[in-house]
């Protein structure tokens, strides 16, 4: 069973001789009890685009959920373009157009579980993924480009958007009545990353850091109208909404050069309204982290990465190294769910980037199992893993246990 209540340092057992299982079945973690599914195996899949072999096949980043609304279908990146995967049995099906790069920024649409929107130059675009026909939803003339810088998911009510046009005009685009709202001209206030809250307000968050206008992170209404600075510094984050209905957003602080107190490289919860931070764990100086969040059921996942790649056993496996968390909201609870067994033998496709469904259900990751440059696989090289996660089963004091996933 995966352990709430242990803080101390838990050791993966056969670090460097631990195989992952073929594609399309499971293995139980042998310290927390999760099981997991092994869902890709890049090696062995043809790629579509450049021919050869794939080197990884992995979810495209934390904040973007890879599922649709009844978690029936799932998206992943194959190198340049994306796969598509039946979100029952983790089982790949099949490539979708090219034309959906790896830059495209596919969403799925909350109202409908077969349509993905995305982005091509200066469009909106939509495709059914039953049919895979195409449609133009927007044009958006004013600008050469969109984006959603990458980190940017559809809003909770699965009708609004937040761009850059040109990497420059920030504003929101409301798909049911076709509005673009006005936006902010950026010029010469470089931004980080951009994404909608649960009540379609705008978090920009700038590369410079500090206590003024255009740094940090900054909360801005559907109208790019500034409301105030919620953090002193970007760094991975997720927006949901808490148990009372607030809009939250969780963010590591390691970049802040004024974190609050006895939480440093913490997690920390800022509330929206009024930017007041709470602190949910506090982490080592050698492990930086990912984000993810459901809707609003009261947990977020955390999936922690030790760049300087220790030896189990030796003082730099701290607490909590290379494992994936799911954090109660209240600071009250963490649920220690697997060990990733992912390593930095490459700069960024190591990096297991968990990703959760929207109802908190089922967990995403990618791993490399330290293989990348062994075996013929490529030093690029990581597949991806899946998780049931299920209702935490919740009990007073040390005794605290979770029921592991089915899978």
């Amino acid at each position: 069973m995966a352990q709430l209540s242990s803080t101390g340092v838990e050791n993966p057992p056969d670090y460097y001789t631990f195989q992952p299982p073929p594609v399309g079945n499971s293995y139980l973690d042998p310290v927390f009890g999760s099981s997991i599914l092994r869902v890709s195996n890049a090696p062995g899949m043809h790629n579509a685009d450049l021919g050869g072999y794939l080197s990884f096949i992995e979810n495209e980043y934390s904040t973007v959920c890879a599922f649709n609304s009844d978690n029936s279908r799932f998206v992943l990146v194959h190198e340049s373009y994306f796969g598509l995967y039946d979100g029952v049995a983790g089982a790949y099906l099949y490539d979708l157009p090219l034309e959906m790069d790896a830059q495209s920024e596919p969403r799925w649409s909350r109202s409908d579980n077969h349509t993905l929107y995305y982005l091509y130059k200066n469009q909106l675009k939509s495709l059914d993924t039953g049919t895979e026909a195409t449609r133009v939803v927007h044009t958006f003339s004013d600008y050469a480009a969109i984006s959603g810088v990458g980190e940017t998911d559809i809003s909770l009510d699965g009708d609004h958007f937040v761009f850059a046009g040109d990497n420059r005009f920030i504003f929101v685009y409301q798909i049911s009545t076709d509005q673009v709202f006005p936006a902010l001209d950026a010029a010469g206030n470089a931004f980080v990353d951009l994404q909608i809250t649960p009540q379609n307000n705008v978090i920009v968050s700038w590369k410079a850091t500090g206590e003024t206008r255009f740094t940090g992170q900054e909360l801005f209404d559907i109208n790019l109208n500034f409301l105030r600075q919620v953090g002193h510094a970007d760094g991975h984050k997720h927006a949901t909404v808490d148990t009372n209905g607030d809009e939250v957003v969780i963010w590591t602080n390691s970049n802040d050069a004024d974190p609050i107190p006895n939480c440093q490289n913490g997690i920390v919860k800022i509330r929206l309204a009024d930017a007041t931070q709470t602190c949910l764990l506090q982490l080592d100086w050698s492990l930086a982290v990912h984000i993810t969040a459901p809707d609003g059921d009261g947990w977020a996942f955390v999936d922690t990465e030790a760049p300087a790649n220790p030896d189990p056993g030796s003082p730099g496996w701290v607490p909590y190294t290379d494992e994936l968390l799911q954090i109660k909201l209240d600071g009250s609870s963490v649920l220690r769910l697997a060990h990733h067994r992912s390593r930095p033998q490459n700069s960024y496709s190591w990096q297991p980037k968990n990703t959760v469904s929207r109802d908190g259900r089922w967990l995403l990751y990618a791993s490399n199992f330290g293989l990348s440059g062994k075996d013929g696989n490529s030093i690029e090289y990581a597949d991806t893993y899946l998780i049931q996660v299920g209702p935490p089963v919740e009990a007073s004091g040390a005794s605290i246990r979770r029921i592991p996933g089915r899978r």
